[in-house]
């Protein structure tokens, strides 16, 4: 056995105390990928007792724009990143568009500026599927983006900073594109996800608002499958992103992945399904769309990714409610 194969294996997760990110931390402790696992979180959207309790677990307290918190934790030898942490989401960065750059953008650097001082061996960007440009097809990785809102400005901004980073720095890096993530430890909010916003109103027995007509379709994505998916792309051998600005539009050169369900649902029979779940009786309500929603289908090709590590969502939708509805009923969302 080597020196370095006897070392801890140090894994930090940013924002690990969202939904994504403690369902990520739950998956890295399940499969056994560190020895010791770092949270920076500043709680703007977590939840300290999401968190398993772990002695392999330490918590540190601030923002990703912090100094003194990105010191401590790069106190310590960090061999992969998560990056997780981030301003949520498009509503928000309307409202707050500063703080949304501040976060997405200027956290994002100062990350990658102490990735690469303390010689990160892998970096991992969670990017959206909000960049993406209005389509009749499946979006796919080389597709054509369209940036409607604050926050994809800047998740695409901080896409164009890991690459630089990965290209000039030699920071071994890969980039995921989520789609819709919904399920366990996403509780509703006015910035939060539909999924958890009509659960919060069936469960009260209030009508479930749609914005627009409820034809408009998205690739839910449960968050376990999103969590599998985003250590399988970490673990994945690939190269760094060098070849990115070569061939900016060859999907085999790129190392940005689709993580999503290729199957997606309206609005409408989502809300329809929620409402049968929770015995809900008092149905629908439509209200207008949004200024910055002008994207009404939305649909994900995972083809690259099934294709190099067989990534492929294992719940169905109707599976992911009923397992979301019993978290939502063990935490008491259920009550205004």
């Amino acid at each position: 056995m080597t020196q370095d194969s006897k070392r801890v294996r140090t894994t930090l997760v940013t924002g690990g105390a969202g939904a994504i990110g403690t369902n990520l931390v739950m998956k890295l402790l399940e499969f056994d990928k560190c020895d010791r696992l770092i949270i920076l979180d500043n709680m703007s959207s977590g939840q300290v007792n999401n968190l398993p309790n772990s002695e392999k677990i330490k918590l540190v307290s601030g923002d990703i724009c912090d100094e003194r918190a990105l010191q401590e934790v790069f106190s310590e030898r960090i061999d992969n990143v998560y990056h997780l942490a981030v301003n949520f989401a498009n509503q928000n960065s309307v409202d707050f568009p500063e703080r949304d750059l501040k976060t997405n953008g200027l956290g994002t650097v100062k990350l990658l500026e102490h990735c690469v001082s303390a010689g990160v061996k892998k970096f991992l960007l969670a990017g959206s599927s909000c960049v993406y440009s209005a389509s009749k097809e499946r979006f796919v990785e080389h597709g054509k983006l369209e940036l409607t809102t604050p926050y994809a400005i800047t998740k695409l901004l901080s896409e164009h900073y890991v690459t630089f980073y990965s290209k000039f720095h030699g920071l071994p890096a890969v980039i995921v594109r989520y789609f819709n993530s919904y399920g366990p430890f996403a509780p509703p909010g006015r910035f939060r996800g539909v999924v958890p916003n009509f659960f919060h109103r069936a469960l009260n027995g209030l009508p479930l608002v749609i914005t627009g007509d409820g034809q408009e379709t998205r690739p839910f994505t449960y968050v376990e499958d999103v969590a599998v998916g985003t250590i399988q792309i970490m673990e994945h051998d690939s190269q760094q992103l060098n070849s990115f600005y070569s061939h900016p539009t060859d999907p085999e050169d790129n190392f940005i992945y689709n993580v999503g369900n290729e199957n997606s649902v309206t609005i409408k029979e989502l809300a329809l399904k929620i409402n049968k779940l929770c015995d809900n009786d008092a149905g629908i309500e439509y209200v207008p769309m949004r200024d910055w929603d002008v994207i009404p289908n939305r649909a994900v090709s995972i083809d690259k990714a099934k294709r190099e590590f067989g990534f492929k969502p294992k719940h169905s939708l109707d599976e992911g409610l009923k397992k979301t509805l019993k978290w939502f009923k063990e935490n008491n969302f259920d009550l205004e």
